[in-house]
C-alpha cells in the first residue's frame, strides 16, 4: 500500500514539475503581436522560441478522414480487441484487450492574426493542443472471417498484420480534431517566415490565449506540489511500518518463527532469514487445494556462503517440507514450482519454525513397587524366606580401593 501511494506521488509530483517548466518555457519565450512577429522575427531567447496569438485564419481547412468535418489537425488511432486462451493453475481461462496497432495525423499551415498582420503557423508536425477534442468513434465486430479492409465512416484502411496466439474481435477507430476557428496561442520557433516546431520540443498551442494558459498552468502545477507532497509524507511511514514483501502476503524479512503467510510465486521468490540462536529449523511450503494445475513445491536453502544445506521437491499440489541445523547468521530461501509457467503464477502458504536444541535431562526413576506375597491356598502352609535387609549406603562418598 506504501509503495503503491509512493508510486501514485511521484507521479502527480511528475506532472507538476512538467507545468512548471511548461510555465517557464511560456515565460521565457518572447511574446510579439503577429504583425511584429512577420516584420521581425528575431528572438531574444538563446533557443530561437517565440509566442504570439490571434484569430485562426484558415481558407483551405484539412478535412478529417472518417468525417470530413473542417479543422487544423487531425489525429485517428486505431485499436484492435483480441482475447487469448491462457493456462492458470484454475485452469484454461480466457483474457481479453485492446491494443493499439496504427495511428494517422496530419496538420496544416494556417494564419494567426491579431489585427496587426498575419503571421503563418506550420502545425504539419503536430503540437500539444488543449482544443484536441473527440470527434468521432466506431467499432467494427470481427467473427469467423476477417476482411480484406475496414471502413470507419468515410475512412477505408487495410486489416493490419494479426500477430499469431490471439484471436482478433474487434477493431476501433477514434478521431480527434482541432476545429477551425476563434482564438489560439501559439508558441514556437520562426523559421523562414513562419512559427514552426523548435527541434526536438513540440508546439504550444491553447485557445486559452497567453495570460490564461499561464494561469492554468500555475494551478496545475500548484495542487500537484501540494498533493503529491502530502501523498509521499503519508507514505514513507506506511512503508517503514509495514513489512516488505515478495508480495502481498509474506515478508521477504524473516526471523526465527513465522506464522503461516500466503504468497504467489511466477519465476521464484526469495526470502532472507536471521538466525540469532543455533536450532533445527522447518520450512513448510503448502500448495491450496481445489487448484486444476496446482505447483510443485521446490524449496532451497543456502547459506551466507551461497552453499545448499537443504533442498527439497515435493509431489504435485502436496505439501512439502525442509528442515536443517542452522547456527547463527543469515540464510536464504527460494521458493518456486518445478515445472513450467502458469498465467498469474502459483498460490502457495509459507511456514517457517524452529526449535532450540535443548540437551537430555536424566528423568528420575520411578518408585518401585512393593512386593505382593501370594495367598496361600486354604488348608496348606507355605514356607517364606526371610528378606535379607538392604544395604545402607554409608554417609559421605566411596572411595575406590586398589587390590
Amino acid at each position: 500500500m506504501g509503495a503503491l501511494l509512493l508510486i501514485i506521488a511521484l507521479g502527480v509530483l511528475g506532472f507538476g514539475l512538467s507545468q512548471h517548466l511548461k510555465g517557464k518555457r511560456i515565460l521565457s519565450a518572447p511574446f510579439k503581436k503577429t504583425g511584429d512577429l512577420a516584420k521581425d522575427p528575431t528572438s531574444s531567447d538563446p533557443k530561437g522560441a517565440m509566442s504570439t496569438e490571434g484569430a485562426v485564419l484558415a481558407e483551405t481547412p484539412l478535412l478529417s478522414p472518417c468525417t470530413k468535418t473542417p479543422c487544423l489537425f487531425y489525429e485517428v488511432e486505431l485499436e484492435r480487441e483480441w482475447e487469448k486462451q491462457e493456462q492458470t493453475q484454475d485452469g484454461v481461462k480466457t483474457k481479453s484487450g485492446w491494443s493499439k496497432v496504427d495511428s494517422k495525423r496530419e496538420g496544416m499551415v494556417f494564419k494567426l492574426d491579431d489585427g496587426t498582420g498575419a503571421i503563418n503557423v506550420d502545425a504539419s508536425q503536430g503540437g500539444d493542443f488543449d482544443t484536441l477534442k473527440k470527434n468521432f468513434t466506431d467499432k467494427v465486430k470481427i467473427g469467423a472471417f476477417v476482411p480484406g479492409d475496414l471502413k470507419f465512416g468515410e475512412l477505408r484502411m487495410q486489416v493490419p498484420h494479426l500477430p499469431a496466439g490471439e484471436r482478433t474481435t474487434a477493431f476501433r477507430a477514434t478521431e480527434k480534431i482541432v476545429p477551425v476557428g476563434g482564438t489560439l496561442f501559439a508558441l514556437g520557433k520562426m523559421e523562414n517566415g513562419s512559427l514552426v516546431k523548435p527541434g526536438w520540443r513540440s508546439m504550444m498551442f491553447s485557445s486559452k490565449g497567453r495570460d490564461g494558459l499561464l494561469a492554468s498552468t500555475a494551478k496545475k502545477k500548484k495542487f500537484s506540489f501540494i498533493g503529491g507532497g502530502v501523498a509521499a509524507v503519508a507514505a514513507i511511514p506506511i512503508m517503514i511500518l509495514a513489512p516488505t514483501g515478495t508480495s502481498d502476503g509474506c515478508p521477504s524479512d524473516l526471523s526465527g518463527t513465522v506464522a503461516t503467510c500466503k504468497d504467489n510465486v511466477t519465476s521464484e521468490n526469495t526470502y532472507s532469514l536471521k538466525v540469532d540462536k543455533a536450532g533445527s529449523y522447518e520450512v513448510l511450503v503448502t500448495p491450496p487445494a481445489g487448484k486444476k494445475y496446482p505447483m510443485i513445491p521446490e524449496i532451497k536453502v543456502t547459506d551466507e556462503g551461497g552453499e545448499v544445506v537443504a533442498e527439497e521437491t515435493g509431489d504435485v499440489g502436496s505439501a512439502t517440507t525442509v528442515r536443517f541445523q542452522a547456527k547463527p547468521g543469515s540464510y536464504h530461501i527460494a521458493v518456486k514450482s518445478a515445472d513450467g509457467k502458469v498465467s498469474g503464477g502459483y498460490d502457495y502458504s509459507l511456514g517457517i519454525s524452529n526449535k532450540l536444541e535443548v540437551e537430555a535431562v536424566e528423568a528420575p526413576a520411578a518408585p518401585a513397587e512393593p512386593e505382593v506375597e501370594a495367598a496361600a491356598p486354604v488348608g496348606k502352609s507355605v514356607a517364606v524366606a526371610p528378606r535379607s535387609a538392604a544395604p545402607v549406603p554409608a554417609k559421605g562418598k566411596a572411595k575406590n580401593k586398589r587390590k
